[in-house]
């Protein structure tokens, strides 16, 4: 019995997912979501209540935020019982978190910033800067970053009137050829 009820709990959220969108489907399952954020995954772990994420997020394919310690079951009281470690995890707005990045318990990351994709977060990362790597690093402010994309990046204004998603790769890459030369 408990195997259809938990079949049929996965087969209503995959609905509901679909349905609703993945940043209704968070609210659902009880992230505390802001404005304007797009959200690729669906798995949110076992305490989706304790992720915070600001306005105009994005959390791309395979991002893990992960919440409490589960290694603290090594460790155990007088009386043989395991400890427990549980945080919250604080997102600011204006975010990126790169495919793959793992975001660790009782992380805040401030706002405008970018998070290489693959990166592990372990410690705070501050406003206005760019992280990557395993621990991951700050590298960068995000001014500099947002200079860097302006010089050497194609704008949606470059692409204006082109609809074949095709065309469009196609006429940013030009713009992106005609900028580094």
């Amino acid at each position: 019995m408990a195997f259809i009820v938990s079949a049929f709990r996965q087969l209503f959220d995959l609905a509901y997912f679909m349905a609703k969108g993945s940043v209704a489907y968070a609210r659902k399952k009880g992230v505390k979501v802001g404005e304007n954020c797009r959200i690729y995954i669906k798995n949110w772990g076992s305490e989706p209540f304790l992720v915070s994420i600001g306005d105009h997020v994005t959390v791309t394919s395979g991002v893990k935020f992960i919440t409490h310690d589960g290694s603290t079951c090594l460790v155990k009281d007088a009386q043989g019982k395991r400890y427990q470690r549980f945080a919250s995890i604080q997102v600011g707005s204006h975010v990126f978190i790169g495919v793959n990045s793992i975001i660790m318990p009782g992380v805040s990351i401030g706002s405008n910033v970018v998070i290489g994709a693959g990166s592990v977060v372990t410690k705070d990362i501050p406003d206005n800067a760019v992280a990557i790597g395993v621990p991951a690093k700050v590298v960068s402010n995000f001014a500099d970053y947002q200079a860097k994309i302006q010089n050497t990046c194609a704008s949606d204004s470059d692409l204006v009137g082109i609809t074949d998603y095709q065309q469009r790769v196609e006429r940013a890459m030009q713009v992106q050829q005609q900028k580094s030369s």
